[in-house]
């Protein structure tokens, strides 16, 4: 195929693209779900969205009011920042993002999950969300991290701020992470040079990080507050034992597992 027949052909398929993400576009009606997936240009609503009471995470209380004022201030059209969750596996990053965003869903806010792979596309959403002002919009992408090698994260640091798209005033970045920085920092990019304090790899690195005005630490608990945890989940699911024997058990599964958080606190009462 010569080259000004493949020009064709791709401007050809382009054009189908853009009309298909058109037809889409004006499917989508936000009044009628509160979530939705968008994943491979298509934006389809979550019927069965899931959600914990607020009341219900124990351990974070700091995390939980932060992550509630940042919100409450969006949806009420006063400046906000985008958010990053980081931490141990486990202790209710994700969980608390979507509780949050289910909060405040009678105020107009909506939330868009995005899976990893589709993040570079992200920018075809703005326009979406741009014509449609009497909703607030939070993207939520959930356990985000890139390795050393993925280049991926200086086009996805344009996207949510410094491309020439300009990013609707009516949309917020919420992301977990396991990693604080979202990517590795190695020795090596610490190292000092002639011309610079710090190196230009660490500099590069970072300036993803600083997309994020809240950043949110998620660590281990402790024992008495796995422990609480425990008991909530035993008396939400009518789990009939003595207290004493129920943190005996809690804590032998708890060392099975090689870790105290809520999601071991849940896997053990579905265990018994």
């Amino acid at each position: 195929m010569d080259e000004k027949l493949l020009n064709e052909v791709l401007i050809k398929i382009n054009r189908v693209l853009d009309r298909f993400l058109n037809e889409e576009k004006q499917k989508t009606d936000f009044s009628k779900d509160f979530a939705f997936i968008y994943h491979k240009n298509n934006l389809k609503p979550v019927k069965n969205f899931d959600y914990k009471p607020l009341n219900s995470l124990i351990g974070i209380d700091y995390q939980k009011e932060e992550l509630l004022k940042n919100t409450k201030k969006f949806v009420e059209g006063k400046p906000a920042n985008n958010a990053i969750l980081w931490g141990e596996r486990g202790t209710g990053k994700s969980t608390l993002v979507k509780s949050v965003c289910y909060h405040f869903k009678d105020k107009g806010l909506k939330i868009i999950q995005v899976l990893k792979e589709d993040i570079l596309s992200i920018f075809n959403l703005y326009e979406l969300i741009e014509t449609n002002k009497n909703y607030k919009f939070v993207i939520f992408i959930d356990d985000l991290s890139f390795q050393p090698e993925e280049k991926e994260y200086k086009e996805f640091k344009t996207i949510i701020d410094g491309t020439i798209y300009e990013i609707p005033e009516n949309l917020l970045f919420y992301i977990t992470s396991n990693r604080k920085n979202l990517i590795p920092i190695k020795f090596s990019d610490r190292e000092k040079d002639e011309e610079t304090r710090i190196s230009d790899a660490l500099e590069e690195k970072l300036s993803l990080i600083d997309r994020f005005g809240l950043r949110l630490g998620f660590y281990e608990m402790d024992k008495n507050t796995y422990l609480k945890i425990v008991e909530f989940y035993a008396k939400k699911y009518e789990i009939e034992m003595e207290t004493q024997k129920l943190h005996l058990l809690a804590m032998r599964y708890a060392r099975e597992m090689g870790a105290l958080n809520a999601r071991i606190a849940l896997q053990f009462i579905k265990s018994l």
